[in-house]
C-alpha cells in the first residue's frame, strides 16, 4: 500500500520511497524521528520496480529524496536518476555491493534457501542438495514461487541453471508446483502442504525463530546464491541535507542490527555477525555461487520464456 505524498515537501521534510514491508518501515521511521524530531518522514510504498519507473518518471520534477531498498541489479538499471554520494559507513559494506561514485549503497542481502517441512519430506530427511529435487521421490512435494512474478525465485532459478544446467533446472521444474508469489510458497511449507519451498533465509527463519520445529533451513551443497539489495539518493531530490542524514541512519550498525533483529534481513556491513545475534550461520561460511547481475538481468526475458516451455511441457 503506498502513501500518498501531499504538495510539495517543505525544509525539515524527507520523502521515503520504499519497498520493504511496513513493520519495517515504520520501524525505522519511528526510531528516526524519535532521534530527529526537527524532520518529518514522508513515505511511500510500492514494489521496487514500480518506485524506480516512478523516479524515472519524475526525473523532471523529482518528488522523492531517497529510496530503500530494492534489488541492486534494479537500482543499477536507473543509475541515470541516482545522485552521487559517499558515505563515511560505506567502507563497512564490500565493494562488490557499492555503485559507481556511491550511486548506490549495500544495505542487506536475500540468501536462497531450501526450507523443508521435515514431517512432508520422504522419510523426514531434507534434501541437502538441488540435484535430489529432481528425483521422482519429490515430485509433487516442492513449490516454487513464479520467477516471472518473484524476483528472488527468478534469481534462485537462473542461478540454479547456470550452475547446474538446464537438464538439473527442468527436472525439478517436473516434479515443483508452481504458485504466484514467494508467500505462497514459504506459508504453504509451513502449514505442511508441500515439503520443500525454493525462498529466502528471512522467510524461513522467521518460523524456525518462532519456533516451528518441523522447519529446516537447507543451503544446498552444491553451492547458493545472494539477492542483495540497497538505497540511493535520487538526483535532484528537494531535501538533500535530510534525505542524506536519513541515508547514514540507514547506513549505520545500530539501525541495520535491529532490522535483523525484528525482520532477518541479513545487513551487508561486514562488522554486524548474524551468528552471533541468531542461529543463522555467518555469510562467509555459506558457499555463495556469484552471478553477473547485467547479464543476468540482459538474459531474464530468454530464461522466462524458455520457463515457460519447460513448465508447459511437463
Amino acid at each position: 500500500m503506498a502513501g500518498a505524498v501531499l504538495g510539495p515537501a517543505s525544509a525539515g521534510t524527507v520523502v521515503l520511497y520504499s519497498s520493504n514491508n511496513v513493520e519495517t518501515v515504520n520501524g525505522v521511521v519511528d526510531q528516526f524521528t524519535k532521534e530527529n524530531p526537527d524532520i518529518k518522514v514522508s513515505v511511500v510504498r510500492a514494489g521496487t520496480g514500480a518506485l524506480m519507473q516512478r523516479i524515472k518518471a519524475e526525473a523532471a520534477n523529482p518528488l522523492g529524496d531517497i529510496f530503500w531498498s530494492g534489488g541492486l541489479s534494479t537500482i543499477g538499471e536507473f543509475r541515470d536518476q541516482l545522485a552521487p554520494y559517499v558515505s563515511a559507513q560505506a567502507s563497512a559494506v564490500p565493494s562488490a555491493y557499492r555503485g559507481p561514485d556511491g550511486l548506490w549503497l549495500g544495505t542487506n542481502t536475500h540468501v536462497t534457501v531450501l526450507m523443508t517441512n521435515v514431517r512432508q519430506a520422504p522419510a523426514a530427511q531434507p534434501p541437502r542438495t538441488w540435484t535430489e529435487l529432481a528425483d521422482p521421490k519429490w515430485k509433487g512435494k516442492v513449490v516454487i514461487p513464479d520467477p516471472e512474478r518473484s524476483s528472488a525465485s527468478f534469481v534462485a532459478l537462473y542461478g540454479l541453471r547456470s550452475l547446474l544446467g538446464q537438464e538439473v533446472l527442468d527436472g525439478i521444474a517436473r516434479n515443483a508446483v508452481i504458485v504466484g508469489t514467494t508467500s505462497a510458497a514459504y506459508e504453504s511449507v509451513a502449514k505442511g502442504e508441500f515439503a520443500v519451498a525454493v525462498t529466502m533465509e528471512y522467510a524461513a527463519y522467521e518460523y524456525v525463530a518462532g519456533g516451528l520445529k518441523d522447519i529446516r533451513i537447507v543451503y544446498p551443497a552444491e553451492g547458493t546464491f545472494l539477492s542483495p539489495e540497497g538505497m540511493a539518493l535520487i538526483k535532484g531530490g528537494k531535501n538533500p541535507a535530510e534525505a542524506r542524514k536519513l541515508y547514514e541512519f540507514l547506513a549505520s550498525k545500530s539501525v541495520q542490527t535491529k532490522v535483523f533483529q525484528s525482520a532477518y534481513r541479513r545487513p551487508l556491513r561486514e562488522d554486524i555477525d548474524v551468528s552471533s545475534l541468531s542461529d543463522l550461520p555467518a555469510l562467509s561460511s555459506i558457499k555463495v555461487v556469484r552471478l553477473d547481475d547485467a547479464r543476468m538481468g540482459s538474459e531474464r526475458a530468454a530464461f522466462i520464456a524458455q520457463w515457460r516451455r519447460t513448465i508447459s511441457a511437463r
